[in-house]
């Protein structure tokens, strides 16, 4: 028997997947969650075989979460179910040793080939991210690993201003939800913990000039 539990801050997401799964046999769901600390808390106190793992959270970030449990919990099995596929997070993803990858674009059929994949002892990713990560895990990126979007600038300058994330989500009209994530993706990219650090490499990269913004 296989000891499942979920980790989406989606509900109809969380739900649907909490269902497909259920449904599968040798298969025990013993717990959700729909943020970072409550997942935390879930997983240290249910001690399940697998996690499925979302990779944005309201309180954090699956990332953030799934290299916390590594330490605690080496035999954790971990499948990421996210959104996010871009280089940043697959990169992350890799360095924590996850046991798969699946978009949500995907079909809950081959979000069950993965459970069973990994269940038996193997490794899932998704074909839409499968050629990336294996030139990433093998040293080779498309472009610079560390090439910022132009959002993630416009977010950068705002930080070196100051801003809070609750502020730069109200000047760029985006959700904060949406600040954090790029955030993480911008600290990934810059090899960095904090903001503090991102806004210095970022000036010594010459990412922002100093005194730059938009007033």
């Amino acid at each position: 028997m296989t000891r499942i539990a979920i980790a989406d801050d989606h509900t109809l997401v969380r739900q649907s997947v909490v269902k497909a799964v259920r449904a599968e046999p040798d298969v025990e769901i013993v717990g959700e969650a729909s943020d970072a600390a409550t997942a935390l808390e879930m997983v240290r106190r249910t001690r399940p075989d697998l996690l499925l793992l979302d990779i944005a959270m309201p309180d954090g970030d699956g990332l953030t979460v799934a290299a916390e449990l590594r330490k605690e919990f080496p035999d954790l099995k971990i499948l990421f179910l996210s959104m996010h596929d871009d280089d940043a997070s697959l990169r992350r993803a890799i360095s924590i040793n996850a046991s798969g990858f699946v978009s949500k674009s995907a079909s809950i059929e081959e979000l069950l080939d993965a459970v069973r994949q990994v269940q038996a002892g193997g490794y899932y990713l998704s074909s839409t991210v499968a050629h990336r990560v294996m030139n990433l895990a093998a040293g080779r990126t498309f472009g610079s690993p560390t090439a910022l979007t132009d959002r993630e600038v416009d977010i950068l300058e705002l930080l070196a201003q100051g801003s809070r994330p609750t502020e730069i989500a109200s000047t760029l009209f985006v959700a904060v939800k949406t600040v954090k994530n790029h955030l993480t993706n911008i600290y990934a990219k810059l090899d960095v913990q904090t903001g503090a650090q991102a806004v210095a490499v970022a000036y010594q990269r010459g990412l922002v000039k100093r005194g730059s913004g938009k007033g």
